[in-house]
């Protein structure tokens, strides 16, 4: 399914006001024909004990990208969530902006291959990798209520 711009810009304003996303620092910047581009400012919040960016903050930014490839080209009362997710850690850093740039490699009627690269601001890869996703209704998964952030 091809987003026109009422729909892209709507589903970028419904993922960037989601919970995880504003915890994250993290920001849908385009989605759209199979493909995403995220970023996510890293601070020191989101440090290891070792003093440099926690490996858990790239694995959130690759899982979005890939996820959100993919739900750029799924139908009206689609949803897809991740069972795989793999990752190669290529390098790292401190502070600064992470952006990653996801694209779907299939997309099945059960299932969703991605893929996702993670860089800095300057072009460095961060990171790279693959996931898996279940292409399925929402009554298909056990999801919770959450309480609006709003309130």
């Amino acid at each position: 399914m091809e987003l026109d711009e009422n729909t892209r810009e709507s589903f970028k304003e419904i993922l960037n006001n989601s919970p995880m996303y504003c915890h994250m620092k993290m920001q849908v910047v385009d989605a759209g024909e199979g493909r995403s581009r995220v970023e996510m400012q890293a601070d020191k919040t989101l440090h290891s004990l070792y003093g440099m960016l926690h490996g858990g903050a790239v694995a959130t930014i690759m899982d979005s990208s890939c996820g959100i490839a993919l739900g750029s080209l799924l139908e009206p009362g689609e949803i897809c969530v991740t069972i795989d997710l793999r990752i190669n850690y290529v390098s790292n850093l401190r502070e600064g902006t992470l952006i990653g740039e996801g694209r779907v490699i299939h997309k099945g009627k059960q299932t969703g291959v991605t893929e996702a690269e993670i860089r800095d601001s300057q072009g460095k890869l961060i990171a790279a990798g693959m996931a898996t996703h279940l292409v399925c209704a929402p009554g298909d998964v056990r999801m919770v209520d959450f309480r609006d952030p709003g309130e």
